[in-house]
């Protein structure tokens, strides 16, 4: 009986071992700065084959390429340096549009192709490193946890260096998206910013984490769980913390939804729970057809630009 009960413990023992040596894989590969899954991921859930030319480089693109940025830096709340740049208008301008990056992304890779579009409307175009991308330090990323916190204190410094009378448009991408909607409902934004645009973001990371496992045909129970207990043991925060769609149910700001209608990695019925959980008296949902993820302003620039003119001429003011 005791040899019985000895190699039942051993058996559970090392069940719990390998166990939890896959949890740990799974939060340092979605997680780490450095991880090399994510990549193999995106290319299985959005089942895109591999390309056979190499597209064109969109002339929005090298014009970007060519711009100088002024660069500027804070230490954030866990004492890592972050990185932001700005593109400067042509001419003396109080509009900022704070740009959020997406998840493995950085400011610039971002928003190269639609920072032309800000800047010819005579905007001031701020782009962030968020927290484990770019030029900036850290080596776990937020799911927008972090990155809100971080965008938060990035808005002090700009009203702190710009002065307190600019007015801000909070843009973001996919992780980008997730974090300015919860920055939206944080109730911490200075009264200065105006609308937020939030482009292919998720309800919650929990959410998010499960849609890809069950994409990749992996057990959501336990390895989704496991990599919880070591994302909140080492970056500090639970998964369903990360949770815009709670947040935008007490956001009051003018918001705009975007979404790719042929979206596999972010769902798309995530921005309609997202729209419809909404607490602002002044929102729209734009669905662009035939735009995978993160691929709406490419896929149809006219219809995302003309969106984002019917806000800036209700809630700008032209000095």
């Amino acid at each position: 009986m005791k040899k019985k009960n000895s190699t039942i413990l051993k058996a559970v023992g090392i069940t719990a071992g390998i166990v939890g040596a896959v949890g740990f894989t799974v939060f340092h590969e979605i997680m780490h700065r450095d991880a090399s899954l994510p990549e193999k991921m995106s290319k299985i859930i959005n089942k895109q084959p591999e390309p056979v030319e190499v597209p064109p480089v969109d002339e929005r693109t090298v014009w970007f390429n060519n711009q100088a940025l002024e660069d500027f830096e804070i230490i954030n709340a866990r004492g890592f340096r972050l990185k932001g740049y700005l593109l400067p208008a042509d001419e003396p301008s109080d509009v900022y549009v704070f740009c959020s990056h997406g998840y493995r992304n950085c400011g610039a890779g971002e928003f190269h192709c639609m920072a032309k579009f800000y800047h010819d409307k005579g905007y001031n175009v701020f782009l962030v490193d968020h927290q484990a991308a770019g030029e900036s330090e850290g080596k776990y990323i937020g799911f927008g946890y972090h990155e809100c916190r971080d965008s938060l204190q990035w808005l002090e410094f700009m009203n702190n260096h710009f002065g307190k009378d600019i007015q801000i448009i909070l843009h973001g991408v996919s992780m980008g998206s997730a974090t300015v909607m919860l920055m939206s409902g944080s109730g911490r934004l200075p009264q200065n910013v105006k609308f937020t645009v939030a482009d292919c973001g998720y309800t919650s990371a929990y959410d998010q984490f499960v849609h890809n496992t069950k994409s990749m045909h992996v057990p959501v129970f336990p390895v989704i769980n496991v990599a919880n207990f070591f994302n909140r043991l080492i970056s500090g925060y639970d998964f369903k913390d990360a949770n815009p769609l709670e947040a935008v149910k007490k956001a009051t700001l003018p918001m705009i939804f975007i979404h790719g209608a042929n979206d596999d990695f972010v769902p798309t019925h995530m921005v309609n729970e997202l729209y419809d959980a909404c607490a602002s008296k002044h929102k729209e949902l734009l669905i662009v057809e035939g735009a995978a993820h993160a691929e709406s302003y490419p896929t149809d620039s006219e219809t995302y630009e003309n969106l984002i003119n019917s806000y800036a001429e209700r809630y700008i003011v032209l000095h």
